[in-house]
């Protein structure tokens, strides 16, 4: 599991405040970025593997909202593995500051190296 602070800002609400169902899965890229740069993966490093994530709209649960200028975090979780298919399931969970569950995105990582999802589960 890999763990990254936020914090709501402008361009991630609606106009009540509420932040919209775009910025999760922005934040849930986001994060996953971050966690494959720490891994060694850099940007151009994902370019050449043709690393693809791939969000789904179906895979969006909200529970609470999160509101503007509100700190949260997220929760980046690996599993179900398919070596056949080269795919990753990957879950995002949303928490407030109080450490209640506010959002979950589901999404899936698609790459052509075979030896990619080896490396990457071996640094968790």
């Amino acid at each position: 599991m890999f763990r990254q602070k936020y914090k709501v800002q402008g361009e991630d609400v609606d106009d009540f405040m509420v932040m919209e169902n775009t910025a999760y899965f922005n934040y849930s890229t986001s994060i996953f970025n971050i966690f494959l740069s720490e891994k060694g993966y850099s940007k151009r490093k994902r370019d050449a593997l043709k690393i693809i994530l791939q969000e789904s709209k179906e895979c969006f649960i909200r529970r609470k909202d999160l509101m503007f200028t509100q700190e949260f975090f997220v929760n980046l979780e690996l599993f179900d593995i398919d070596n056949a298919k080269q795919k990753l399931n990957i879950r995002s969970r949303f928490f407030n500051a109080n450490n209640e569950l506010c959002a979950i995105t589901i999404g899936e990582l698609y790459w052509n190296d075979s030896t990619l999802l080896k490396n990457v589960i071996a640094r968790c």
